[in-house]
């Protein structure tokens, strides 16, 4: 008789074991899947449109030339790429600059430039020609839109046209100071990716 309750007793037992570890699989499962999508979302960044620098986007700005210490950079998440599907009016990528000798700026002074990567896919996809339309002023140093103390600020747009072949175009910003004219000094370069999705 105590065979039999020594029995039932064990096998009570085993279940009760198999339904706990059933439900410490189940728990460390959905923890994983948490922790996998978290970490997706941090080091692929912001890939969203920005249409004005805020505040949000300023701090977001300040937070970059402190990670990344350097002198150029570009609000995209670490891997610099924004995802923009074909037929899109405008998408906007904000990029800053700081002075190396950490004075005031003005408006006029800090001038950045674009210009494609000429081994990026979306020129032998789409065209160069096709491709150059997708930006304002290429090859053409410009003015930032915003600017403090020695940090100026702007927000690249740009404009992706219907029926567009899925393609990656490499982008490199380049940066000079234009405080002493003669010399028009490098403050550094970045580079950011359009990768043109479904």
């Amino acid at each position: 008789m105590k065979i039999k309750s020594l029995d039932k007793m064990n096998k009570r037992g085993a279940i009760e074991l198999s339904m706990t570890t059933v439900v410490v699989i189940v728990l460390a499962m959905v923890m994983l899947g948490l922790g996998l999508t978290l970490i997706r979302s941090i080091f692929t960044g912001a890939t969203e449109s920005v249409n004005t620098i805020n505040d949000k986007v300023r701090a977001e700005i300040n937070n970059l030339f402190l990670e990344e210490r350097q002198n150029v950079v570009v609000l995209l998440g670490g891997d610099k790429r924004a995802k923009v599907k074909s037929d899109t009016p405008s998408f906007g990528i904000p990029i800053a600059a700081r002075t190396l000798d950490g004075t005031s700026t003005t408006r006029e002074r800090l001038k950045y430039k674009l210009t494609l990567d000429q081994n990026s896919d979306c020129i032998s996809r789409n065209g160069k020609a096709n491709v150059q339309t997708w930006f304002n002023n290429l090859d053409t140093f410009l003015s930032f839109d915003d600017y403090t103390e020695d940090t100026s600020r702007a927000i690249i747009n740009v404009r992706i046209p219907k029926g567009v072949a899925i393609c990656s175009q490499k982008v490199l910003v380049d940066v000079k100071d234009t405080k002493d004219t003669k010399t028009n000094q490098d403050v550094g370069g970045s580079s950011f990716t359009i990768e043109i999705v479904k």
